[in-house]
């Protein structure tokens, strides 16, 4: 897929869209999520005594981490694995607990957007919490457009016929 390709189109092929929601959203998940953890930390601990300090970012961060490993593990495992396998249904109930996940995603973005005052930093906002502001922002762009692309596009392409 090239970068003019837009991984919405209809007319990109399920192994394409599938490739690129493995390397553009999990890849990228997996090694960014930690960073986001570690900056958290680290911005939780030198303003410990803020108000304005994000406090429980760590911990939402780290449910948010355990609770996406999880499921992109069973996406891979059952969805990637299916149609890879020539198999070009997974079971409707199947889909419908990975969208419940997605939905409990944004519930954890809600939840992130009010420990951050929505990403809102205070004046004189060290270079840390301003990379972790960033970061958090990004986060919730590509968990939005990841789960768009499943819920919209890979889903329905997967789903046993009605």
């Amino acid at each position: 897929m090239t970068m003019t390709d837009d991984p919405g189109d209809a007319q990109i092929p399920t192994d394409a869209l599938i490739d690129h929601i493995r390397t553009r959203y999990h890849e990228t998940h997996r090694r960014e999520l930690p960073e986001l953890i570690a900056l958290a930390r680290k911005v939780e601990a030198m303003h410990a005594e803020d108000i304005h300090a994000p406090h429980g970012l760590t911990k939402a961060l780290e449910t948010i981490v355990a609770e996406l490993e999880a499921h992109m593990r069973a996406e891979e495992a059952e969805v990637f694995a299916a149609f890879a396998g020539d198999t070009s249904a997974v079971p409707n109930e199947r889909l419908g607990a990975l969208r419940d996940d997605h939905d409990a995603q944004e519930a954890a973005l809600n939840r992130i957007a009010a420990i951050t005052h929505g990403l809102r930093l205070p004046a004189g906002a060290c270079r840390s919490w301003r990379r972790l502001y960033s970061g958090l922002g990004k986060l919730a762009e590509d968990l939005d457009e990841h789960r768009h692309l499943e819920n919209h596009v890979l889903f329905p392409r997967l789903q046993e016929p009605s």
